[in-house]
């Protein structure tokens, strides 16, 4: 993978790409404490389909963080001066946990994509306090391998937990209920079978809450759904985007 850097109001974020000169262009924002390695798997499978672009956050992936922490419009701010530099038009924004949120807050302010995924997306608003979804976050944890566990372990460990702590109060806070009528992206939902973090019920009413809106449910997966089920997970994907005749949507 090529990479590079680009730098917006004093905060960096690193771009990774899988280019092959084909006609749409994936990017893809992950969650709160990890990184972009969690991607790589899925985006293999989405690369046959379009060039593919990973990001990795200010502040994770072992990148520094800023002076200040960052909102999630802050960090939409940056993913979006991330797409300008590379001059893609049309991307397909996927985000993963918090970065659904990002994805969001980027496409309820800024229409630049006519398609969209939202994974995991935080935080369920009928459980809005830390305690709550740290317990969920537990409960998914024990459907998901030890290998996965020790990818999360030093991805958390490379972003600290100074910087996961500052980042952390903008995430339980963000107005995701608010937001998410204002997208107008046409956007695939997808959660895990066993995803305690992201509930069915909660999946349904981001459903309703979305102008255009499609939801699916990964059998067997849990919250980390891109790594340990990447190949149903870019199924759905590309069944959403109409290049193959993949899993149903909800």
């Amino acid at each position: 993978m090529s990479r590079r850097t680009v730098r917006y109001h004093g905060a960096k974020m690193r771009l990774r790409e899988l280019r092959g000169a084909r006609p749409r262009t994936f990017v893809m924002v992950h969650g709160i404490g990890v990184s972009s390695d969690y991607f790589e798997p899925l985006a293999h499978a989405l690369h046959p389909h379009g060039d593919v672009l990973l990001l990795d956050l200010p502040g994770f992936g072992g990148l520094p963080k800023p002076g200040n922490p960052l909102s999630i419009a802050g960090f939409a701010d940056i993913v979006l001066a991330g797409i300008e530099q590379e001059g893609i038009e049309n991307p397909v924004l996927v985000g993963h946990s918090m970065g659904a949120q990002v994805v969001v807050d980027l496409l309820a302010r800024h229409d630049i994509s006519s398609h969209a995924v939202l994974i995991g997306p935080v935080v369920n608003p009928h459980e809005p306090r830390l305690s709550q979804q740290a317990l969920r976050f537990l409960q998914s944890a024990t459907h998901e391998s030890r290998r996965l566990r020790l990818l999360a372990s030093r991805a958390y460990l490379r972003c600290g937990p100074a910087w996961f702590l500052e980042v952390l109060p903008a995430m339980m806070r963000y107005p995701m209920r608010e937001r998410l009528q204002e997208v107008r992206a046409d956007t695939l939902v997808v959660t895990g079978e066993h995803d305690a973090v992201v509930p069915v019920q909660w999946l349904e009413e981001i459903l309703r809450l979305l102008p255009s809106g499609h939801g699916a449910v990964i059998p067997g997966a849990a919250h980390n759904v891109v790594y340990e089920h990447w190949q149903p997970a870019a199924d759905v994907m590309l069944h959403h985007l109409g290049l193959t005749s993949g899993a149903a949507e909800r």
